[in-house]
């Protein structure tokens, strides 16, 4: 073999890696590094909305009466220093039958830190929510918890799982975090999904307390009209996969 041969084989090897770890720590449904909860299709008509970012004074109360109005349930990933703030709010996402998760204290992309500040991060963000005199919602024995912007390596899982946390990701996303973005296009993105899927949408924003979700709460308001009157119900993460049976896959 020839020095421009191994030199292309080398930056071939070189490329091919980096896809594959882009594809493992970022794209929501990759398992590679380890598993998550991205979508359960053995759970029927069954879907879960997920929201990411709150609680959100100004919005998640919204979505809370919407959601009830449709006799629906949500999960909720909340980050620790909103948490703080509006303790009431989450005791009554709680109150309503919804699930809640950990979102980290202050939003940060978990593998560009180090497993300490990970650890920082998670604990935090539990002692704000538990101050609340709520807990995190559990599959089995593990909490549940989101990376920020879905991002993980492996180092990142084995502090979750080390901590009691369980990864949740998303299978489809309504991109409603794109500035220039509309209801129709959030919505017509969020009606791709079929049984058992996740979708990702955001009740806050990581960088203002009490952001403008209207165009999430509007695209929530035509996913429950679409699909509730199909025969879908709207549930937690937990639900989801003990409709589908899969507890024991996550367990340990």
């Amino acid at each position: 073999m020839n020095r421009t041969a191994a030199g292309l084989g080398l930056g071939l090897g070189a490329l091919t890696a980096t896809a594959v770890a882009l594809y493992g720590g970022q794209v929501p449904t990759a398992q590679i590094y380890g598993r998550t909860v991205c979508r359960e299709p053995g759970a029927g008509r069954r879907l879960c909305l997920t929201y990411d970012d709150g609680p959100n004074p100004a919005w998640t109360p919204a979505l809370l009466d919407l959601l009830d109005e449709h006799d629906s349930k949500a999960t909720f990933f909340l980050i620790g220093k909103w948490s703080e703030r509006e303790p009431e709010l989450i005791g009554e996402i709680v109150r309503r039958g919804h699930a809640i998760g950990n979102h980290t204290f202050t939003h940060p992309s978990m593998p560009a830190k180090s497993d300490e500040r990970i650890r920082e991060e998670l604990d935090a963000c539990r002692e704000a929510v538990e101050s609340a005199g709520v807990s995190f919602s559990k599959i089995g024995d593990r909490m549940l918890m989101r990376p920020p912007y879905g991002r993980r390596r492996p180092g990142t899982l084995r502090v979750l799982k080390e901590k009691g946390y369980l990864g949740i990701t998303w299978s489809i996303t309504g991109y409603d975090w794109r500035p220039r973005i509309t209801t129709e296009g959030i919505t017509r993105r969020c009606l791709k999904a079929g049984e058992g899927d996740i979708i990702l949408l955001h009740d806050g924003f990581d960088r203002h307390p009490a952001f403008d979700r209207r165009k999430s709460v509007e695209t929530t308001k035509n996913l429950l009209e679409h699909y509730r009157p199909l025969g879908y119900d709207f549930v937690t993460v937990p639900d989801l996969v003990a409709a589908a049976g899969t507890s024991a896959r996550y367990s340990g």
